[in-house]
C-alpha cells in the first residue's frame, strides 16, 4: 500500500469513527446528503423530456 493510500484510508477511518461517536454531526451529514439527493432528483426530473407512448 502506498503512503498516500494509507493516509487516505486513515482519514476515512477517522471520519467514520467521528461520525459514529457524534450523533449531531451524523444527523447533520445525513440531512445535507438527503437534501442534495432531493434537489438532484428534482433538477433531473425537470430536464427530462416527457414520455410519449406510441400505440
Amino acid at each position: 500500500m502506498s503512503k498516500r493510500r494509507g493516509i487516505i484510508m486513515t482519514a476515512i477511518g477517522a471520519g467514520v469513527t467521528y461520525l459514529m461517536r457524534n450523533k449531531q454531526a451524523r444527523d447533520k451529514l445525513f440531512s445535507t446528503v438527503s437534501g442534495m439527493m432531493k434537489s438532484s432528483n428534482s433538477s433531473h426530473a425537470s430536464k427530462t423530456r416527457p414520455r410519449v407512448e406510441v400505440k
